[in-house]
């Protein structure tokens, strides 16, 4: 008996003591990103140079580019502010304004880039990729939105080199994970952004004061400028039904139609059964 409870008592204990200290490990991370507290506001995390966010999102300090002034950091922004002016940036996507992030994106890149702007110095840049499927386009592969943020002059800038990059049929052929691109003070890229939050460097370079992150005035959202006004008496309506949908999208009727729209895409092997079951659950639990 006693020689059992010799061998047993240091397992339980280790097991104990690592399910105790576990929590406090991973508070930070939890506290920001769970969403069950309060993002704590430009917190730094001495040491820390990344935040992974999902298999292709992430946030990461890194070198400045060469030759480029230092720039003013450590900076503490808002959250919140950095999400409304996140939320107000759009591109020229065909000749129409399209939303550079989705909200899941944002509630998602805004505490990890606050913690990267908190913790970098001033010869360290920030890159990041967020990859989300786009658009309830649940049966396509996601796309990535790539880009470069510091502070300078007082300002917040954030240069972008893809709004949507379509890495992920190359990476199901090769299984190899992306290599992306965050653009740079140098070379232009191919995009055009606008916010009224800021103002352009460069097609591709917004300048965003820091004291415009602080601000509790409200900005109109990112696609404000191609929603048509709605008709009258349309108040209580609820969504407007998407393309070729014939319910509001996040009424039981809709979600009936996506499913069976998702359904479909399964059945002509445009998704596979792992993603088909994965977003199936996603939509059951909506109803």
């Amino acid at each position: 008996m006693n020689s059992k409870f010799t061998f047993i008592a240091p397992v339980g204990l280790a097991l104990a003591l690592s399910l105790a200290y576990a929590p406090a490990a991973q508070a930070g991370l939890l506290d920001v990103f769970s969403g069950g507290t309060a993002p704590r506001t430009g917190m730094a995390e001495p040491g820390r140079t990344e935040w992974q966010l999902g298999e292709f999102s992430l946030v990461h300090i890194v070198p400045e580019e060469g030759g480029a002034a230092p720039n003013q950091q450590p900076v503490t922004v808002s959250v919140d502010g950095l999400s409304r002016v996140l939320g107000s940036v759009v591109f020229k996507n065909k000749n129409q304004d399209e939303a550079l992030f989705g909200q899941s994106e944002i509630q998602e890149l805004a505490p990890a880039i606050a913690h990267a702007l908190a913790t970098a110095r001033p010869d360290q840049d920030i890159v990041f990729s967020s990859a989300s499927r786009r658009n309830g386009a649940f049966f396509m592969g996601p796309t990535a939105v790539t880009g470069r943020i510091f502070v300078s002059h007082g300002q917040l800038d954030l240069i972008i080199h893809d709004a949507r990059n379509n890495f992920y049929d190359q990476y199901r052929g090769s299984m190899q994970k992306p290599v992306f691109n965050y653009g740079g003070r140098d070379v232009a890229g191919k995009v055009t952004l606008s916010s009224p939050a800021g103002v352009n460097k460069r097609a591709d370079w917004l300048q965003i004061a820091l004291g415009q992150i602080d601000s509790t005035a409200p900005l109109p959202p990112a696609n404000a400028a191609a929603t048509p006004p709605a008709p009258a008496g349309a108040a209580n309506m609820g969504p407007a039904p998407g393309p070729g949908q014939p319910y509001p999208r996040n009424s039981p009727e809709g979600i009936e139609h996506r499913l069976q729209v998702l359904k479909d895409a399964y059945q002509r092997g445009l998704i596979t059964k792992q993603e088909y079951d994965e977003k199936r659950a996603e939509l059951l639990k909506e109803l």
